[in-house]
């Protein structure tokens, strides 16, 4: 009778640990593709809701619309114009790398710094659609060193590819740890917009 009892027990032991086994099989097996839900995920939340990927460099068109920039004003205004010229729809959020440049691409002075007072957004161009970003530039004597720059050379959000845009300005030469960010960049903003002075830039 005991036998019986000690053979009964066996069984249900190795019964116990086959499932248990067999569980652990089951939840490691399922592991690598909760890893690839959660990657897919984080990938959606990068391209936005609608899962339109960011634009690219090639596809845009950048150019310098109106602004204000009279030669007897210490800060001048720009604004940077996006435009998709590609066939599909893409989306730019924040901030552009901005420089000023000479006509042989040597950069002048430093990059641009953030200007926080729009707030970061994403923007979805259409195709033929048109985002802006202003830049603000304070051009005065002294450690600024003024001289003229033959352009702006602009990196979108999320890219490492630039873009050369012409256009004639005065921008500061000082460059360096030490020397003061004169050039300042704020977030992108869907249409083309108009360049309007912030508090204390009349």
């Amino acid at each position: 009778m005991r036998a019986s009892v000690r053979l009964g027990w066996r069984v249900a032991a190795v019964v116990a640990f086959a499932a248990t086994a067999a569980l652990a099989v089951t939840l490691t097996r399922g592991a690598p593709t909760h890893a690839a839900l959660t990657s897919a995920r984080h990938l959606a939340r990068e391209q936005g809701a609608s899962g339109t990927p960011a634009c690219a460099t090639a596809t845009l068109r950048i150019s310098v619309g109106a602004g204000t920039s009279p030669a007897d004003r210490a800060v001048a205004l720009y604004r940077l114009e996006f435009t998709n010229v590609s066939g599909a729809a893409c989306t730019l959020s924040g901030y552009p790398q901005v420089a000023a440049y000479r006509g042989d691409g040597a950069l002048v002075g430093n990059a641009a710094g953030r200007d926080t007072s729009a707030a970061a957004r994403r923007v979805l161009l259409a195709p033929g659609a048109t985002a802006h970003a202003a830049v603000i530039a304070s051009v005065s004597a002294g450690p600024c060193r003024p001289m003229a720059a033959a352009g702006l050379r602009v990196v979108p959000p999320g890219q490492s590819a630039a873009s050369y845009v012409p256009h004639v300005m005065r921008a500061c030469s000082a460059a360096g740890p030490r020397a003061p960010v004169y050039l300042r960049v704020r977030a992108i903003q869907p249409g083309a917009g108009t360049a309007a002075p912030g508090p204390g830039e009349r």
